[in-house]
């Protein structure tokens, strides 16, 4: 193989990879070069793979291990679709669907763990003719963007993540046992990568509250931090053809999914999930990721 072929496609991240096929087994080589571009890029889009869930699988490990379905612990995949068995549409108010419309809000996969995903990879199966689009926002170059003094008082902070919050604004309720499943946990509101060393603003829609901060104070702040990242020059917007496969980096980007007429149209799309390395908290203080990582992989 020559090499991929990468084209940034957003203002300050989201690149098209070509020059790959992902069904076949990748050669260190071409994975080296993969990696790099997604260290880069923070998202990267491989159009009209259409892999099979055991290709996707196979692609996504080499990445790292993977968390297991929520629904489904047994499976790897996650299969996000408005259709019953038999192929019909499923009702938008049936109890599974307002529970996946909480990702039509801007979040990072999995905060509901003390380590949080690291990298989230969906592939496309049923594609709408219109809508059902995924946006992405550069959290790291929004960061970048403040100013020093910003940053200084934004560094440090803990903020409260609680899965359900999401999901109590589209009408999903939990059960007892779900609600003892998925406690709130703390995250830093700032969080370093742990291969790049960047520092990324880490809120999204189950941000809850920020620890030690009045209430309301701490949901106009959030509410600020999150208008921040979602500027047009911070966010990118794909449209679905059938067969793509976009692979992101949580630790640098938040997405959301956004509405079509899920009345009229199928839309099937299948994620895997590479676990996080670390909590992201320990005793009420931030960890540094960075550190911990350059510490784990210096040789014995």
């Amino acid at each position: 193989m020559s090499g991929i072929g990468v084209t940034q496609l957003g203002n300050t991240f989201f690149a098209e990879v070509t020059n790959v096929d992902l069904k076949l087994p990748l050669d260190d080589q071409t994975f080296f070069e993969i990696h790099g571009a997604f260290m880069k890029h923070g998202v990267l889009l491989f159009a009209r793979q259409h892999l099979s869930d055991e290709e996707q699988v196979a692609f996504s490990f080499r990445f790292g291990p993977l968390e297991d379905d929520l629904i489904d612990p047994s499976q790897h995949i996650a299969r996000m679709s408005n259709l019953n068995e038999n192929g019909s549409l499923k009702d938008p108010e049936a109890r599974d669907q307002l529970f996946l419309q909480a990702n039509q809000q801007w979040h990072s996969d999995s905060t509901f763990l003390a380590a949080p995903a690291k990298i989230s990879i969906l592939s496309g199966h049923k594609i709408p003719p219109e809508g059902g689009e995924t946006q992405w926002a550069d959290l790291s170059a929004a960061w970048q963007a403040l100013p020093a003094e910003r940053q200084a008082e934004l560094d440090g902070l803990i903020v409260e993540h609680d899965f359900q919050r999401s999901r109590r604004k589209t009408g999903h309720n939990f059960t007892e046992q779900e609600r003892k499943q998925w406690l709130p946990l703390p995250h830093p509101l700032v969080r370093r990568h742990e291969e790049t060393g960047q520092k990324a603003l880490y809120v999204g829609s189950q941000a809850e509250h920020i620890i030690g901060m009045p209430e309301e104070e701490g949901a106009a702040l959030i509410a600020e931090l999150i208008a921040l990242t979602t500027q047009d020059q911070f966010t990118y917007t794909h449209p679905w053809t059938e067969g793509d496969l976009v692979i992101w980096d949580n630790r640098r980007v938040n997405h959301r999914g956004r509405p079509w007429q899920a009345t009229e149209y199928p839309r099937e799309i299948h994620r895997t999930t590479v676990k996080g390395t670390a909590p992201t908290v320990i005793d009420g203080k931030p960890i540094d990721e960075y550190e911990r990582w350059q510490s784990l992989s210096q040789p014995s």
